[in-house]
């Protein structure tokens, strides 16, 4: 399941009036992740119910050469037969690196892009899409303000009291 911002979490059970969703910030579901650019792959989980409410999910990557920043945006990677998740699905953007003693590869704290305290209408993939669309569904960047450019003029130095702007040679 989706909505306009991203990754809402999946159908667990369906009737003929309800559906039963397990969303994507539960403690109990792990959904595949790959990192924008890079393609690294990892998995992310939910917080669940937390006394901060912080909201923030948990990145653990697969890879001990991957290499995490803050910035990096991540969206769901391919499960077999598009199930349970299909790819390219935003999921959230790295807040921070997190150190764990002893761990082979990089963990980090994710903010999901859903809100998933105020869910309103969402969607249910019922078709995967013919190709993987990678990263192109990631919300735009946002568009760096303006530069600011510093134009510095030469002027001529004035000639001091007695001397002669226009030296003569051997004078």
């Amino acid at each position: 399941m989706l909505n306009g911002e991203g990754l809402v979490g999946r159908v667990t059970s369906v009737t003929p009036d309800t559906a039963t969703v397990l969303l994507a910030d539960s403690r109990a579901e792990v959904v595949g992740a790959a990192v924008a650019p890079s393609g690294q792959l990892g998995s992310v989980t939910g917080p669940g119910v937390t006394a901060s409410g912080s909201g923030l999910m948990r990145l653990q990557m697969l890879s001990s050469a991957a290499v995490l920043k803050p910035g990096q945006e991540l969206v769901t990677s391919a499960s077999e037969h598009d199930r349970p998740f299909v790819p390219g699905v935003p999921i959230g953007v790295i807040t921070k690196l997190v150190s764990v003693n002893g761990a082979l590869t990089e963990a980090a704290e994710v903010r999901p892009f859903v809100d998933f305290t105020a869910l309103g209408i969402v969607g249910v993939v019922i078709v995967p899409p013919k190709h993987d669309p990678r990263f192109s569904a990631l919300p735009p960047l946002p568009h760096p303000g303006p530069t600011v450019t510093v134009t510095v003029t030469a002027r001529p130095r004035t000639a001091a009291a007695g001397s002669s702007p226009n030296p003569t040679p051997g004078g």
